[in-house]
């Protein structure tokens, strides 16, 4: 029996927990499962490893606000919209800034699962 890409990625992380690929892998590999809890978490360490990777805050915040965490997810894209002013990453700029301005709508159309 093949091992699922997240039981790969679990087992990458357990023996390289300083690899921000790894855990940015594991991260979508949640992501892309649905399992908005696990995502976060995993994207967190990516930001604790290197908080200048831009697309974590990005898919961090939609992670968050598929949970219901509104003020959370938005915390999230802010810090990610200052980090790409640091960073230079206009185009990640421009989508937190959409993802953003979305989720200050009460619908928050558009936002979940992108």
């Amino acid at each position: 029996m093949s091992q699922s890409r997240i039981e790969i990625f679990e087992a990458m992380a357990r023996s390289q927990p300083d690899d921000v690929m790894v855990w940015y892998g594991l991260g979508s590999e949640y992501y892309k499962a649905e399992n908005w809890a696990k995502a976060a978490e995993a994207l967190r360490r990516v930001i604790e490893i290197n908080p200048d990777y831009t697309a974590a805050y990005q898919m961090l915040g939609t992670a968050l606000m598929n949970q219901g965490a509104r003020e959370e997810a938005q915390r999230a894209w802010r810090e990610g919209i200052k980090t790409a002013d640091r960073t230079g990453a206009w185009k990640a700029r421009q989508h937190m800034e959409g993802l953003l301005g979305g989720a200050s709508d009460e619908s928050g159309t558009g936002l979940c699962k992108e």
